[in-house]
């Protein structure tokens, strides 16, 4: 039976998503931990991913899987509505073409459980797929994580950190989590981590990150708009001026070539060549 009082939301973004969804599922199905539910929010898909989502839904009846569906307004707001639905309060955002170990869920939530003054869960993350790689996360302090995203999207959360946060800002979309983790540590709250890839990252060209890739200065920069307290005011104005003129900054650009080297430096023509000119 479908536990009716989760103590953990997977909540899963789908935009024409019918190729890997499944595969990310079943990969959820396989957790340990015994309580928790599904939420699949069909973000305007134009595939078959709705069909998709209701076949699993259909398969699995012992598990509570909940389909949602909007017009499509990108992946924060989409993490948003879902968690918005949740009813667990302990959230894991988890993309539709991603898969996390086995033990993910345990391993996060016996933390939070035991550790009341933990408000999120992180770990490093093993990319499959076009790479093979390990990804140890970095560290979850202000002075480097505002400058550069420290760890994935993929961690566990309190749901009452999500709503003192105010959400996901919906004006960063594909940065949205970076954007959030930085409000955590602005706001003081305290992290854990996992010595252990507990998410494994799908590489491949479909991905979002190729597709936002272009907008990444104008990503950042709003992400310094977005957070006036952290950041100097010259860095505000370099912002601002970015926005309105697309011209750059160091600081900026210097977080752009350190995305790039470091997110796709094993595609080396298309990462140094063509994004760092």
């Amino acid at each position: 039976m479908a536990v009716s009082n989760p103590a953990v939301s997977v909540v899963i973004p789908c935009y024409n998503s019918a190729r890997y969804l499944e595969q990310t599922v079943h990969s959820v199905l396989e957790q340990d931990h015994p309580n928790y539910e599904i939420i699949l929010v069909d973000d305007g898909s134009t595939d078959h991913t709705g069909e998709v989502i209701s076949n699993l839904i259909k398969a699995a009846p012992q598990v509570a899987i909940r389909g949602l569906s909007q017009v499509n307004q990108g992946v924060a707001a989409a993490r948003n509505s879902g968690i918005l639905h949740a009813r667990g309060h302990y959230i894991l955002p988890l993309d539709a073409d991603d898969l996390i170990d086995k033990y993910t869920l345990q391993a996060a939530s016996d933390i939070l459980d035991s550790q009341p003054q933990t408000a999120v869960v992180y770990s490093d993350r093993q990319d499959f797929g076009d790479i093979q790689a390990y990804w140890p996360a970095g560290k979850y302090q202000l002075r480097y994580l505002k400058y550069f995203n420290q760890f994935s999207y993929c961690c566990m959360y309190r749901k009452s950190v999500w709503q003192a946060l105010g959400g996901y800002r919906e004006n960063i979309d594909g940065f949205d989590d970076w954007n959030f983790w930085i409000g955590l540590a602005a706001n003081h709250y305290q992290a854990a981590y996992i010595a252990k890839p507990l998410l494994q990252h799908r590489r491949h060209r479909g991905s979002q990150l190729w597709g936002i890739l272009d907008s990444y200065e104008r990503l950042f920069a709003q992400i310094i708009l977005n957070n006036p307290s952290v950041y100097s005011a010259s860095e505000l104005t370099a912002a601002q001026q970015f926005i309105d003129t697309a011209k750059t900054s160091s600081t900026i650009a210097l977080s752009k070539r350190i995305f790039v080297q470091q997110y796709y430096k094993k595609y080396p023509k298309l990462a140094t060549q063509e994004h760092l000119k």
